[in-house]
């Protein structure tokens, strides 16, 4: 019997240089692609990251503005910007409210209709109403400066004050100050006015007292308090109720406080930069008769050369239908008030000078001079010359100050809510 044969041992298999170096490259170029997939993964995902900070964080980073070295955010401007929207929506609804009382009458009903009109046309142009309140936050960080250059500051207890005042809560009692109000008599005319202001039915000249030119005097003595009329608790009551209001655009109390404490500020700088604004001022007395065209006026001249009264042909002739029947009389008045023409010629002329034509946009005057003399301000005009004297500083403050808008940010992000109220869309 043969025996069986043992198999044979298989021999290693030779990898060949050949075949080696392909392996090789192969595993290279696994790794080469598992880089750069990786590397295109995570680009991917630094770029979803970015584009999630963008409108989060870095959105309320970016500056929309630069005042000095002071910079306005994203975050604030958007603020500001929904809180004036906010505002404007409130006024819409209250004047809603007004034409459910007023509106039987078609006038009313119509006037209170533009006024609406107008807020909802502010609020669709949502760009220049943001350009308006970046500007706005501008002007407060100017105003901002001054204050703290001259040492001027609002506390915090003058901010909860001034909240209190709003709600009409007076811890103290509701001040009562006694006023002495000083009257300023105009001047007594002279025989040159007299003979000028003929006594004629139609002219009204002004009165021995000129109400407009009633100015209060400061009283000496303390204001005397009465009970107030609105608790503490309601006063709370009603705060948190505003407070609660605000946060539905994210306008939290400090927020509120905060634009009180600007407000307050604004109001001291306003008193300090025009605290020494003349409280006095030349103004003159006019009246004229108004006509279409130069040959009329020529011939009103002539009439008035010829004798003929002046308040009857003011009455007669005048195109001026507010002070054709008072003698053509324009009363007492300042420089700023008429037609720079008009103003020039007048306060040129001598009391009882008659003028020759004068042209403005309105037509051809003749006027004639009743008076002219320093007066004092009226409340009213004293106001409108300290609201003047103050743009005129921020106007010097900001060329005087480096300022740079962000154009292409803050009108890429000037937001668009609170919408306007659907019911009140015209």
């Amino acid at each position: 019997m043969t025996k069986a044969s043992k198999p044979k041992a298989s021999s290693p298999k030779t990898i060949s240089k050949k075949h080696k170096a392909r392996l090789e490259r192969d595993q290279i170029q696994r790794k080469r692609i598992l880089t750069v997939a990786g590397i295109i993964l995570a680009i991917i995902v630094l770029v979803l990251i970015y584009g999630v900070l963008d409108q989060t964080i870095l959105k309320a980073q970016k500056p929309v503005a630069k005042v000095g070295n002071e910079v306005i955010r994203s975050s604030k401007f958007i603020k500001q910007v929904k809180f004036q929207r906010y505002q404007l929506n409130q006024q819409a609804l209250q004047y809603a409210s007004f034409k459910q009382i007023f509106g039987d009458d078609p006038n009313n009903s119509s006037y209170i209709d533009s006024l609406i009109q107008q807020i909802q046309f502010q609020m669709e142009n949502s760009e220049s109403l943001g350009g308006i309140v970046l500007d706005n936050m501008i002007n407060d960080i100017l105003i901002a400066n001054y204050a703290r250059e001259n040492n001027i500051t609002v506390s915090d207890a003058e901010v909860t004050e001034k909240f209190q005042s709003d709600f009409n809560y007076y811890p103290s009692g509701t001040p009562t100050p006694e006023n002495t109000v000083e009257v300023i008599p105009t001047s007594t005319l002279n025989p040159t006015q007299n003979a000028i202001i003929t006594p004629v039915p139609t002219l009204e000249p002004t009165p021995t007292v000129d109400p407009g030119n009633i100015t209060p005097t400061a009283t000496a003595s303390a204001p005397q308090a009465t009970a107030t009329p609105f608790t503490e608790t309601a006063f709370t009551a009603e705060f948190n109720s505003m407070v609660e209001r605000f946060k539905e655009i994210d306008f939290s109390e400090a927020d509120l406080r905060d634009l009180m404490r600007s407000q307050l500020l604004g109001e001291k700088v306003r008193e300090q930069v025009t605290k020494n604004v003349d409280r006095e001022e030349e103004q003159v007395w006019a009246r004229h008769i108004l006509v279409g065209t130069l040959e009329e006026a020529l011939a009103v001249k002539k009439r008035l050369n010829d004798g003929d009264d002046f308040a009857a042909l003011a009455a007669e002739l005048s195109l001026d239908t507010a002070n054709k029947d008072r003698g053509g009389d324009l009363g007492w008045f300042g420089k700023g008030t008429m037609d720079p023409d008009f103003e020039s010629a007048v306060f040129a002329m001598n009391i009882g000078e008659i003028s020759a034509p004068v042209q403005t946009a309105s037509g051809f005057h003749i006027i004639q001079l009743v008076g002219k003399e320093i007066r004092p301000l009226s409340p009213s005009q004293l106001e409108q010359k300290k609201q003047a004297a103050f743009t005129t500083w921020l106007a010097a403050e900001k060329e005087k100050t480096t300022i740079e808008k962000f154009d292409t940010v803050w009108k890429s992000i000037v937001p668009t809510e609170p919408a306007f109220p659907k019911e009140l869309t015209q």
